[in-house]
């Protein structure tokens, strides 16, 4: 079991919508089970009044349905407030209060209705609206990740949210059809799950389209933008045989002398520019090291190189990007970014490659200078982990 405890976005803006229906929900469920007990309230008249069904249908159960949860089951009410925590503060910055509001209770009203109409039956639970906020996060942030934790075995992971919900969707897809022949009776609205992620994806893919809602570079059309792209630059390095789809080529490049560059290596630093043109980072940062291959100390301009040797920071490929920092700190030495890349640069060698001598040489370059708090501590904390190592 995995439980999302947020994402790797900022929400931009303090949410409100989130936290009020979330606690909503959970003062509707356990209030109602209090006052059940006390004997104030007849729970069973309560969710007939308020669950979505096929037989007694009623105007205002679209709406109501999404409020109640399975009072024999405290883990239904909990999973969808921990899921809509999860994904709906990021959701409700990029649509704003009321947009946000209105696509979780319309959204939650197609999910519900759909569901009756395919089971002929009754549900009740946000969890077809939680998934039109998932669905929503989808387009808004494909490329988003979720941080949390697995049960079994417990351990803090950080899974890819087009991954995560893919793997949902699928498991709900054919809990759906084991459903339907009878070979299965999950008694989860499967039907609302995916209807409502659809609806989330949908709409908020159309309101891209159509600019009611903001382009930027996280989004569903940016990232096929980028595919795009990608696919061109790759078509374009192949022409030229500076790489193929099937991997690198470029150590087969030769270079002439130690400041002559092949016709290939120049083109293949073109289209490195143009990747970084596009903000596809990671394509550019691949292209490098192709072409550090064939040219060991090739340096690009500033801004790419450092934008690459980040890329290769974020990804784990930390032999490649010590050497991308360490060519920028070398190229650019009065740079104003200088001064972070000998940080991360020396970050990698003492807590990634376990070269404490080299990171403790990175940060010879900090001695005797007056360093602000916060990176002094930071400075501090690597050399403490370099143990008794002498630079």
């Amino acid at each position: 079991m995995f439980i999302p405890i947020g994402t790797n976005l900022d929400s931009r803006r303090r949410p409100v919508v989130v936290p009020a229906l979330v606690a909503l929900n959970l003062v509707l469920y356990f209030g109602g089970l209090l006052l059940a007990r006390q004997g104030r309230i007849n729970l069973d008249g309560l969710y007939d009044f308020g669950a979505i069904r096929w037989v007694g249908f009623h105007w205002w159960q679209p709406i109501t349905y999404q409020f109640l949860h399975d009072p024999r089951s405290i883990m239904h009410v909990l999973s969808n407030m921990i899921f809509l925590w999860a994904f709906g503060a990021v959701v409700e910055g990029r649509l704003g209060r009321a947009g946000f509001l209105a696509l979780y209770l319309v959204g939650g009203a197609f999910a519900g209705v759909v569901q009756v109409l395919l089971s002929k039956g009754s549900a009740v639970g946000a969890s077809g609206s939680v998934s039109v906020v998932a669905g929503a996060f989808l387009a808004l942030h494909p490329r988003g990740v979720v941080h949390g934790y697995w049960l079994l075995p417990p351990m803090r992971v950080a899974i890819s949210a087009a991954w995560l919900l893919g793997l949902y969707a699928a498991i709900d897809f054919v809990n759906t059809f084991t459903d339907a022949f009878g070979m299965t009776r999950t008694g989860v609205g499967t039907v609302a799950h995916l209807s409502g992620l659809l609806f989330g994806l949908v709409v908020s893919t159309a309101l891209l389209a159509t600019g009611v809602l903001a382009r930027n570079d996280f989004d569903l059309f940016f990232l096929m933008k980028q595919w795009k792209r990608r696919r061109e630059l790759r078509e374009v390095a192949a022409a030229v045989g500076v790489g193929v789809a099937g991997g690198p080529v470029a150590a087969r490049v030769s270079s002439t002398s130690a400041t002559e560059e092949t016709p290939n290596q120049r083109t293949l630093r073109s289209t490195i520019a143009a990747a970084h043109r596009e903000r596809d980072y990671v394509l550019a940062a691949q292209l490098y090291v192709e072409l550090l291959g064939s040219l060991p100390e090739a340096t690009l301009p500033a801004e790419i190189q450092l934008d690459v040797a980040n890329e290769l920071a974020r990804s784990g490929r930390d032999r490649e990007a010590a050497r991308a920092y360490g060519r920028f700190i070398e190229r650019f030495r009065t740079h104003h970014a200088v001064d972070d890349a000998r940080l991360m640069l020396a970050a990698i060698q003492v807590r990634r490659l376990g070269d404490a001598k080299a990171g403790l040489e990175t940060l010879s370059a900090f001695d005797r200078r007056e360093l602000a708090a916060e990176r002094a501590q930071f400075i501090a904390a690597l050399r403490a982990d370099c143990g008794g190592v002498r630079s």
